[in-house]
């Protein structure tokens, strides 16, 4: 997964739900996101320059992320949490 901005390529910014953000959305919020730290990136502001930070996880949200995370260790042993959401998270 890239960046927001590109290592080999100066003047090139990413933007989408694949892209690594600090911010923590998911899929169209993501999306926009990325897109606004692109923006920044491009016109030389901080990257959360106009970007709100999330709320906490709500307790469903909280459950189901743990829940994941003890069958994904049931199923292939612990794993290094990179403290980033992923889609490949909800997979199994």
């Amino acid at each position: 997964m890239p960046d927001i901005k590109a290592e080999s390529i100066g003047n090139m910014s990413f933007a989408g739900d694949i892209v690594h953000s600090s911010h923590g959305s998911w899929s169209q919020e993501k999306v926009f996101v990325t897109g606004i730290e692109a923006a920044n990136s491009v016109l030389g502001r901080a990257p959360d320059t106009g970007i709100l930070p999330l709320a906490a996880d709500e307790l469903h949200v909280r459950f189901g992320k743990e829940a994941v995370k003890i069958a994904r260790n049931i199923i292939s042993g612990p794993k290094k949490d990179s403290g980033r959401p992923s889609l490949v998270d909800f997979l199994f």
